[in-house]
């Protein structure tokens, strides 16, 4: 059989490669990646140009001045977000009003994932941060304190390191979300750096009420500003977030935009900036739809299979192949993981159905494992694959003439549209 090779991104953290995958050469491949895709990264002086003025908040060098401690959170490497490419200009900031290394700490916002190791800091910060600075990893488990409730009544509990500093600033990314729209802002503080009662009630106890009662929400990214966000952005406010930091990527994982100031005003603008970059037409009437996981590789159930996206109305029959090929395996998740036959997480789940129109979806990983199966939701409409050779007979077999073939970069960044009288409830992240 002669074939052509399609090239799609992996490994974020682990080297950045591409991966090379052989089709049939009959079948009509497109490509469709997001609009900012190519965009070329910031330079220095424009991300300076970022923190120098903020939205929503005087410059950081000027809330900084007079401050004792500062707690700086990032995203974990479950999220894109290259931190080591921002930090020096936050640092940068924090001397300019006085803060000197030794009162500069950094916290990995964890939610209920695993704790990071020396290693994993190194790939989100670089060296320097660790030779200069302290680097802790949150847990969700231990001295978190509580600092009061939301309007629905979530209580917010937050780590007390962070809680023990006069300043406190989120580094992050603005990126589409299948439950919150968008993902950055105050997701940093909640599940970021939230107990885990906290992170229960809000995704295993409002999140569900909300999406039985029908209130809005859809699973469907690119579209805010939800009821269970709002939740978030209140348990920000009464952890005190001083200062957001949050960039929009390309598909290199690139800093080519960045909004910096209030943890809401700042985050709107880069939803702004965010519909431009990631907002993707999906390719209309594709037989076959693979769908790749990059920038969130090690949870890229998050985005990447895009249940209730549509795919551009697929004929009857067709077929989507997820790629989820991460050396670092599927983040170990706490709240909705995978332990043992006998021990389970403690979050609703309900069962998944395939979006219209397509039979099956193959999930593609060259490290196969057998607890991701069920974290991802094992349904029998799912299969679970490590050998490409096989992935593609079963496609050949199954549309064995002429296929018209989407390929998606990175659904973990990118979002396909969807119309908004086809946004419709679905099944709870």
């Amino acid at each position: 059989m002669e074939t052509q090779t399609i090239r799609v991104p992996q490994w974020a953290f682990y080297g950045d490669t591409e991966l090379e995958l052989p089709l049939p050469a009959s079948w009509e491949v497109i490509t469709r990646p997001m609009p900012g895709a190519d965009l070329p990264p910031l330079s220095d002086g424009a991300i300076r140009q970022a923190l120098a003025e903020p939205i929503g908040t005087p410059p950081l060098r000027e809330l900084a001045r007079g401050k004792r401690q500062v707690a700086i959170i990032f995203d974990d490497i479950a999220r894109p977000t290259p931190v080591s490419r921002l930090w020096p200009f936050v640092v940068d900031e924090l001397h300019a009003a006085g803060i000197t290394d030794d009162r500069i700490r950094f916290i990995v916002a964890l939610g209920t994932h695993s704790a990071h190791s020396r290693a994993d800091f190194v790939r989100k910060l670089g060296e320097e941060a660790l030779r200069r600075f302290p680097v802790y990893n949150h847990n969700c488990y231990h001295r978190c304190s509580h600092v009061g409730y939301t309007s629905n009544r979530t209580p917010v509990e937050i780590n007390d390191e962070v809680l023990s500093c006069d300043l406190r600033i989120g580094i992050g990314s603005v990126l589409p979300h299948p439950s919150m729209g968008f993902g950055g802002g105050p997701k940093i503080i909640l599940p970021g750096v939230s107990s885990y009662k906290t992170i229960h009630a809000h995704h295993a106890g409002l999140v569900p009420r909300l999406f039985l009662s029908g209130q809005g929400h859809t699973l469907v990214p690119g579209y805010t500003e939800s009821p269970a966000w709002k939740d978030i952005a209140e348990a920000a406010g009464l952890a005190r977030l001083d200062f957001l930091v949050n960039s929009l990527l390309n598909q290199s994982r690139g800093v080519v935009g960045l909004v910096a100031g209030h943890y809401v005003k700042a985050w709107r603008q880069g939803v702004a900036q965010a519909r431009r970059i990631y907002a993707t037409e999906p390719v209309v009437g594709a037989n076959v739809i693979v769908s790749n996981g990059y920038g969130k590789g090690n949870e890229s159930m998050i985005a990447a299979f895009a249940r209730n996206m549509g795919y551009g109305a697929p004929p009857e029959g067709a077929d989507v192949v997820g790629i989820a090929n991460c050396p670092n395996g599927t983040v170990v998740h706490y709240l909705q993981g995978d332990f043992g036959d006998a021990t389970w997480s403690d979050r609703l789940r309900v069962p998944r159905n395939p979006p219209p129109g397509i039979r099956r979806v193959m999930i593609y990983n060259r490290y196969p494992e057998m607890s991701s199966q069920r974290f991802f939701g094992e349904t029998p409409h799912e299969d679970f694959l490590c050998d490409w050779e096989e992935v593609l007979s079963r496609l050949v077999s199954r549309h064995p003439g002429d296929a018209r073939v989407a390929v998606y970069p990175d659904l973990t960044m990118q979002y396909l549209v969807v119309p908004e009288s086809e946004i419709g409830a679905s099944d709870p992240e």
